[in-house]
């Protein structure tokens, strides 16, 4: 999974409204991205910025851990579990 390379799904489209990153996929379902307590998710935000496809999840950890205060660990399996999801939703899509 780290040395995937994570692109938005060719049918989903994502934009920032009124300060908030969502996505449409090809399903027609619009995602938010907030934490546990409904506040938005700024990791979570950060990552699909992140999502150029041309870095590797592992590259998108480094950023995360440069950027954030979090374990490299914890980062790591939070991160791909993460896209793992957004995968499952067709919000993104994984290349070699």
């Amino acid at each position: 999974m780290l040395r995937a390379i994570p692109r938005l799904h060719p049918e989903a489209g994502l934009q920032r409204v009124s300060g908030r990153l969502m996505a449409a996929g090809p399903d027609e379902f619009l995602h938010t991205f907030e934490d546990a307590q409904g506040r938005v998710s700024e990791v979570a935000e950060r990552i699909l910025e992140l999502v150029d496809g041309r870095r590797t999840v592992a590259d998108i950890v480094a950023v995360l851990c440069d950027e954030f205060e979090v374990e490299p660990q914890a980062c790591r399996e939070d991160t791909a579990a993460f896209v793992r999801l957004l995968v499952e939703k067709k919000v993104l899509v994984l290349g070699p």
